[in-house]
């Protein structure tokens, strides 16, 4: 497919590779439940199964998570548009969601914001034994399956969250690691041109087949 843009990425094999998902876009492409997903666990089971397909080809894959505050502007401004239809859910593990639609279980602000903690903590748990390195980051939260300690951040956003996770990635990972952005806002590619100076010089973006390339600031 022709993406309209420049291929500048070098061609060199990076000795690592960085997967850096938006986790609610994994989750809004399962809109489509299969039918063996009867509880909020076997939902927690197919994500992790598309997570781990996704980024089978990943040495480190970093998982973010939109931040969901109910005393936020955007919340009200949500809560105003539905007018009280949406429908809390209690977010466990035998929680029955056969017939419930992922739009509904999405529509209260309060269980998505349980959703992508669970969804967050059972990767980890589903992962504790990888040889890969898996970081989540939820409610401001950000754990990992090995023995790494993280600060709490107060962003909100996925796209902001995934470029602060890609500076922290830039940091310890060697200069020619690579990092790949799974996910379709366009905002990414603004944030990374403007940080480009302290992240790694190899950036790709993907959402769910285009793939642009960046490797050098303002050429894409």
């Amino acid at each position: 497919m022709d993406t309209g843009f420049i291929d500048t990425t070098s061609t060199d094999q990076p000795s690592r590779k960085i997967a850096l998902v938006d986790g609610m876009v994994l989750v809004q492409r399962l809109s489509k439940k299969p039918a063996t997903v009867v509880t909020v666990k076997d939902l927690s089971g197919c994500f992790n199964d598309r997570l781990m397909s996704l980024t089978r080809d990943y040495d480190e894959i970093i998982l973010v998570f939109d931040t969901y505050r109910t005393d936020s502007l955007k919340s009200a401004t949500r809560d105003k548009r539905r007018q009280g239809k949406a429908i809390q859910y209690q977010v466990r593990d035998d929680t029955n969601i056969k017939h419930s639609p992922l739009s509904r279980l999405l529509s209260h602000d309060q269980t998505k914001a349980d959703l992508t903690d669970y969804l967050a903590a059972k990767i980890l748990e589903y992962n504790r034994g990888s040889s890969k390195l898996i970081i989540t980051s939820a409610s401001g939260n950000t754990r990992s399956n090995k023995d790494m300690l993280f600060e709490e951040n107060n962003q909100e956003e996925a796209d902001t969250l995934l470029i602060h996770q890609a500076v922290l990635a830039s940091n310890r990972n060697p200069a020619d690691a690579q990092l790949m952005f799974f996910s379709p806002d366009t905002d990414i590619l603004v944030l990374v041109t403007a940080n480009y100076d302290i992240l790694l010089k190899n950036h790709r973006f993907r959402w769910p087949l285009v793939l642009c390339r960046l490797n050098h600031c303002g050429e894409l």
